[in-house]
């Protein structure tokens, strides 16, 4: 009877850790390698125009590519699309991705030239792959322009999709 026990015990634990890893990676998702990915954040529409958030899929499926984003950030901004001129596009570029699908990187500055006076932006990205072309996130940032505007700071979320 003894003996009985000891394995129900045995196969019980066996069957735990099995369902807890199967759960653990239900929650990760890898990315769909080579693929492009494209989204908006949440900041309110501007004049119809939404802020978009774009980047890909390295082949290899470790990096994200070129990330960028649009908003108008703590500074302003105006015309009829804001986000067709780049001053309001913030490129991050390469972001590692980790084996469970997440990726994240830490105050990347982007300087916009295109308007005066030229601002400076750093972005810090933490996302995750919530299915293989699907990915969520946010973006924290903070700017200052060259005329002495700032610091000033705020964030936003993003969803993404494959293109």
């Amino acid at each position: 009877m003894r003996r009985n026990t000891t394995r129900l015990i045995l196969f019980a634990t066996v069957a735990a850790a099995l369902g807890l890893a199967l759960a653990v990676d239900a929650l990760a998702a890898v990315p769909k390698a080579g693929t492009t990915f494209t989204g908006f954040t949440s900041v309110e529409p501007s004049h119809g125009h939404r802020a978009a958030v774009s980047f890909k899929v390295s082949a290899n499926g470790k990096q994200v590519l070129a990330f960028k984003w649009a908003a108008p950030g703590c500074m302003g901004m105006g015309g009829p699309n804001p986000y067709a001129d780049p001053y309001w596009n913030y490129l991050v570029g390469t972001i590692p991705i980790s084996a469970t699908g997440t990726f994240a990187v830490k105050d990347v500055k982007w300087v916009g030239t295109s308007q005066t006076p030229h601002k400076t932006t750093l972005s810090t990205v933490s996302g995750r792959f919530t299915s293989a072309t699907t990915a969520t996130g946010t973006i924290h940032y903070t700017q200052t322009d060259a005329s002495g505007a700032g610091p000033c700071s705020g964030s936003t979320t993003f969803t993404a999709h494959v293109k």
